[in-house]
């Protein structure tokens, strides 16, 4: 009978199994993301064409969001769309919404639907943003890992329906560009350049690509390279010769005709790039220092030197980025697998399920009858273990009680000074200390000359158990009352007990004269009871005594 009540539970695990095995490939249906394919979609359109149009969209979207609370979809690819739209209308702040739980939502749902073009696009997005972010808070590292993420999520298919996926894809290759070429890696940031302009398809965007070009071959002083690439980019798309005034001034440089390249240098300097003004600080630095202009020259030669020095700083970030780019080169491992037909595999696993689960609920249904008995076994033993704490607390309690009893009979006892103090004076490590030091005369300059007196820290440990022997909680007590003081000064404190003088000391202690004596000087202040040590002790202990 308990077999036939399993089989009704089986059947629905199976039929559960066999939908989930079924799933549809999409992610974005009007079940799961109502909106998805109007304001949303409409917005994404807004977004590459008319950003401006597109803030009030999403504006419009965040409010009704609120009235009517969209979809976990909906409410993600929102929360993507804010970002998106700030970064577009120049009004990012370091306040914008966080990316990192719309990566993990479409990470996680990726997963589920690995065939899902709108999803891996969303998804390439939202790296790509985060890294948008993490550049905007100076997080080279983090950017570029995010960039290189939205990249590999766009080269996992071979054709996007998305109309402007091909431009995304060259976005995010000039982004990581511009992090190769500002930590220096120009070889692999004209590589990725040159796949950026593949991508590109309006004239414009071709240009700046090309004065990206130029502006590497200019910091690797290929200049001639550099000039051709800023004409040819000047005849796409005129943007006034800005661009080319370094390549300009080293020209006119290499022929050392510093008047006419003096100008063009200096315009570099003062609107070019970091490599750019530091290659034209140089060589206006020489050139100053040609004419004697001493003052220019200290100028531009403190910005070269500046400017170098941060190259140095930034040395760290750039070994991390050129290792993420070499990792991300990295051939991938190749599965040799063949891949079967996908409905195959889904009734294969799913059958393979329902055999599991049908040896599981044998096992249960054998088992039920074990159960009952292990769980009264496990009572019995539970009980007796509570029995057995229970007599082990009260063997506790009494043997607290009898503690209490004689700790309140010693604190009744006193102990005599004159009886105390006679027991100290005969005890072995006393004797044993002062014998050290008898007949040596030991003086102020003498300190260094008795190496071998010094006390091992048994020596210390004995002396102040000694102590706490014939004057019962005499460490506790000292530090308590003296509370500036600490172990050392506890520790010299009973060596001056023994009537040593600071030179004496100082030899046991194995310090300079002047440090035992400014520790003795620190003891009799805090204690404030006699002119030297041993009589400020021996009044102390004569206290506690009483």
């Amino acid at each position: 009978m308990k077999t036939l009540r399993i089989i009704p539970v089986l059947f629905l695990l199976w039929m559960a199994l066999l939908c989930a095995c079924s799933r549809q490939d999409s992610a974005f249906t009007e079940q799961n993301a109502p909106r998805h394919f109007h304001e949303l979609k409409a917005v994404e359109t807004l977004l590459e064409t008319d950003p401006v149009k597109a803030k009030d969209s999403v504006c419009g979207l965040v409010v009704t969001a609120m009235d009517e609370p969209f979809t976990p979809l909906d409410s993600v690819e929102l929360h993507l769309r804010i970002v998106q739209m700030q970064y577009k209308n120049r009004c990012l702040t370091e306040e914008s919404p966080d990316l990192a739980p719309v990566i993990a939502f479409y990470d996680s749902l990726a997963v589920l639907f690995p065939d899902d073009a709108d999803l891996q696009y969303l998804r390439a997005n939202a790296y790509y943003y985060k890294g948008v972010q993490c550049t905007f808070a100076n997080e080279d590292v983090s950017a570029f890992k995010n960039y290189l993420m939205a990249l590999d999520v766009m080269q996992q298919q071979e054709e996007w329906k998305n109309p402007y996926a091909k431009r995304f894809i060259a976005l995010t290759y000039t982004r990581l560009s511009e992090i190769l070429y500002r930590y220096g890696i120009h070889e692999a940031a004209f590589e990725l350049c040159q796949k950026a302009a593949s991508f590109y398809e309006s004239e414009s965007e071709k240009a700046a690509i090309m004065r990206f070009e130029a502006a590497i071959c200019q910091s690797q002083k290929q200049y001639d390279k550099a000039f051709a690439l800023f004409q040819e980019a000047d005849e796409k798309a005129p943007a006034g010769d800005d661009f080319m005034q370094l390549a300009m001034g080293v020209k006119f440089f290499e022929i050392r005709q510093y008047d006419s390249a003096f100008p063009h240098l200096e315009r570099a300097f003062l609107k070019g790039d970091r490599f750019a003004r530091m290659d034209a600080a140089a060589k206006l630095a020489e050139i100053c220092r040609d004419r004697g202009w001493a003052d220019e020259e200290l100028s531009y030669t403190r910005f070269y030197v500046e400017s170098s020095m941060m190259e140095t700083r930034m040395a760290s970030r750039k070994m991390e980025i050129e290792y993420l780019y070499g990792e991300f080169n990295r051939p991938k491992p190749v599965d040799a697998t063949t891949q079967k037909d996908k409905g195959f595999s889904s009734w294969m696993l799913s059958l393979f399920l329902l055999l599991v689960m049908a040896f599981l609920a044998y096992i249960i249904v054998r088992n039920r009858r074990r159960i009952s008995h292990i769980e009264n076994k496990i009572t019995t033993i539970v009980q007796k273990h509570e029995q057995e704490n229970a007599d082990k607390d009260h063997e506790i309690e009494q043997m607290s009680q009898a503690l209490d009893d004689t700790l309140a009979q010693l604190n009744v006892q006193h102990v005599g000074f004159d009886e105390a103090w006679q027991t100290f004076s005969t005890a072995a490590v006393v004797n044993k200390i002062r014998h050290s030091v008898e007949g040596k005369d030991i003086m102020i300059k003498s300190v260094g000359l008795y190496p071998k007196l010094k006390l091992k820290e048994m020596d210390y440990i004995t002396l102040v158990q000694e102590v706490n022997r014939c004057f019962p909680d005499f460490s506790s007590r000292f530090l308590k009352d003296f509370p500036e003081l600490n172990v050392s000064d506890l520790r010299h404190s009973c060596l001056g007990l023994l009537g040593m003088n600071d030179a004496e000391i100082a030899v046991l202690e194995g310090i300079s004269y002047s440090g035992a004596n400014r520790r003795t000087n620190k003891i009799l202040t805090a204690m404030g009871m006699g002119d030297t040590l041993e009589q400020a002790m021996l009044t102390y202990l004569k206290k506690l005594c009483k």
